[in-house]
């Protein structure tokens, strides 16, 4: 039997992974599926755009809905307000780090459901080879990131 890992989200982002299963199983597919049916009432669909799109439209929303049950099966909601007064680097935690090369970023640890790219501060996953180095360090500690091809050490500078 396969061990599902647990996924850790905050309130709000189970909410919003709630809301999502809820749009795409009540309205989002139903919707796709009629028009997967009017499609194949156009006769043949060799040639059918409409057939073909809403085939791709069907496969894409019933992954995103195995992919959101999956993440929900195992959920431990985060009590948002525990980490802010933690010393060191939990799920929730604001760290600001500085890599080896003396760049510095601030980075919000999140699941693996929560990451959003191209956000200030950044979002990485609680899992990643940074979130799994620094996971239960202290401002000052360095910690050596070690991934498939690179490897470099993190300093935490602050944690929020």
């Amino acid at each position: 039997m396969e061990k599902i890992e647990k996924q850790y989200l905050t309130k709000e982002w189970y909410e919003k992974l709630v809301a999502e299963l809820h749009l795409l199983r009540d309205e989002k597919l139903p919707s796709v599926m009629v028009r997967l049916k009017d499609a194949l009432g156009q006769g043949d669909i060799s040639e059918n755009a409409e057939y073909d799109t809403a085939i791709m439209e069907q496969e894409l929303t019933e992954a995103r809905i195995t992919e959101i049950e999956f993440l929900l099966k195992n959920v431990e909601i985060i009590d948002e307000k525990k980490v802010k007064w933690s010393k060191e680097v939990r799920y929730g935690s604001q760290v600001t780090i500085e890599l080896d090369n003396g760049k510095k970023y601030v980075c919000n640890l999140v699941g693996t459901g929560e990451v959003e790219v191209l956000t200030d501060p950044i979002e990485i996953s609680f899992e990643s080879p940074i979130g799994e180095a620094i996971k239960g360090k202290k401002v000052g500690d360095i910690c050596k990131v070690r991934a498939d091809r690179w490897r470099f050490d993190v300093k935490i500078l602050d944690i929020k």
